[in-house]
């Protein structure tokens, strides 16, 4: 029978697309028909396999209070450029609040790695530790990745004046090893340790004076844009797994030190954690 309430025209359309979809839904039947039924029980455990075997990492070790891991942050887990910076007040911040996306997810998976095999606990070395905020930041990156959070950070010191007045870099990587050193100093329990970073502790150990650890030969220097490799985690496991004996002699002085003047790194890429007044990127 036909609805009272609609005209023959209208009616005739609609029987019309009903035997349109019927012929198109019988020809898509024919060509799966080979295919099984869709089990939405067995999809959604082949979705959750998949999901498990991208996600699954190695057991992390109890933690060893004995072996440390001084971790910088820029160039080191976060690549240099990712993040625009503009000083205020003598500091670089970064202009944008800093995203997850931001931080190098190999270089993650390789600091997880030296993790897992040498059981060494974080000391955030970074500027990154200056505020509530930016420590919150980086234990979260850390957290999200399955990565131990750091408890401990270093204390900020003041680079030396004649060291700053010579080059801002060489004063900035010797502020780093001494308060390294503090940090060593009050634990002395730590037998191994490594410095990750995207400075080169070279400059450092050319001016250490006594009380100041060397650095150099228990560092790992990134490449600021690459961060950590696997090349990098290898070595430094080794040098946690295998602490290698002090320098009996101090190292040569880097050529870049050599008297290079101070207007050659004006207007160099600013890190996210520089706070010097210079636009300095430190590699």
């Amino acid at each position: 029978s036909r609805c009272l309430d609609c005209p023959a025209g209208v009616m005739g359309s609609q029987d019309g697309q009903r035997k349109r979809q019927r012929t198109e839904d019988d020809a898509l039947g024919g060509l799966y028909a080979f295919l099984p039924p869709p089990d939405p029980a067995k999809d959604a455990a082949a979705k959750a396999q998949v999901e498990k075997s991208l996600f699954k990492r190695p057991k992390l070790p109890t933690e060893d209070p004995t072996r440390v891991i001084f971790l910088d942050v820029d160039g080191v887990l976060l690549p240099s450029g990712s993040v625009d910076t503009i000083v205020i007040d003598g500091v670089c911040l970064p202009m944008r609040a800093v995203r997850e996306s931001d931080f190098s997810i190999s270089a993650l998976g390789n600091l997880r790695s030296i993790v897992q095999q040498t059981g060494a606990m974080i000391v955030l070395s970074s500027e990154w530790r200056r505020t509530n905020e930016l420590r919150s930041s980086i234990n979260a990156v850390l957290k999200s990745h399955d990565i131990p959070q750091f408890r401990e950070r270093t204390e900020v010191l003041s680079p030396k004046p004649v060291l700053q007045k010579h080059n801002g870099i060489l004063a900035w990587c010797e502020r780093r090893a001494r308060e390294i050193g503090l940090w060593l100093r009050a634990h002395p329990e730590v037998t191994a340790w490594v410095a990750l970073d995207d400075l080169d502790f070279a400059w450092a150990d050319s001016v250490r004076v006594a009380g100041t650890p060397w650095i150099k030969y228990r560092s790992v220097h990134t490449d600021d844009k690459k961060c950590i490799t696997e090349t990098d985690a290898a070595e430094a496991v080794r040098l946690i797994l295998n602490p290698p004996p002090e320098p009996r002699h101090a190292p040569k002085k880097p050529p870049q030190l050599e008297e290079v003047p101070a207007s050659e790194f004006a207007g160099l890429l600013c890190s996210t954690e520089d706070s010097m007044p210079d636009r300095i990127r430190l590699g």
